[in-house]
């Protein structure tokens, strides 16, 4: 009950925000423009700040409980020189993944806007997959509908004459969101990771993320 109330009074300051996202990215548990199903844990706080084409975004999310998300958006869609938009995401975990065939699925909000997905690990390669829906007015969804996979690559230690070198575990992502964009997510350790993703084969985007427990 204290969760329903939580999320209803969420719901109605997102409607009271007038800023439309635009453009934007889903932190440490994004694909390169989309979300997944993937929850904060309770107390863990991500901090990212990501460089899409020529706009510019600062993102917070924290995990206030178990299965509930909060945060918001900082978004200058033209550089950070710019006039900037604020809107809030919540995120709200609805179904849990088991080993069979039931996937983990999350219900979202952006700014005005709701998507559901759903994400499930599989036995082919290890590989994570992942099928959304947003509103029709959630326009960085260019078709209503989206899907991804990701991976996560085995760590590789490089070594010479003098030493040794770990190479940062890596997890690849392909996704469709009105076109096909690529990413990489590069984990340095002690809750710092970086992304690299190119847009349609056409536009680059970059970022940094922190993530920790509080």
């Amino acid at each position: 009950m204290k969760r329903i109330k939580l999320l209803t009074l969420l719901v109605l300051i997102s409607l009271m925000m007038a800023p439309v996202a635009n453009a934007g990215t889903f932190g440490v548990n994004g694909l390169v423009t989309v979300p997944t199903a993937d929850m904060l844990n309770p107390t863990e706080l991500n901090l990212t700040y990501q460089h899409i084409g020529d706009g510019d975004l600062i993102l917070g999310s924290y995990g206030l409980k178990e299965g509930l998300e909060v945060g918001g958006v900082a978004q200058w869609p033209n550089g950070l020189d710019d006039d900037g938009e604020n809107y809030l995401l919540v995120k709200v975990n609805v179904l849990k993944e088991d080993a069979n065939y039931m996937p983990e699925m999350s219900l979202g909000i952006v700014d005005r806007n709701l998507y559901l997905v759903a994400s499930k690990s599989t036995n082919f390669y290890g590989i994570r997959a992942h099928l959304g829906v947003a509103d029709k007015a959630m326009n960085m969804i260019g078709d209503r509908v989206f899907l991804g996979i990701n991976k996560v690559l085995n760590p590789v230690t490089i070594s010479s004459g003098d030493g040794s070198f770990n190479m940062p575990t890596t997890t690849v992502a392909v996704e469709y969101n009105d076109g096909i964009n690529l990413g990489a997510n590069l984990d340095f350790g002690s809750g710092i990771s970086a992304d690299l993703g190119v847009l349609d084969f056409d536009e680059f985007t970059f970022g940094i993320n922190f993530k920790n427990k509080f």
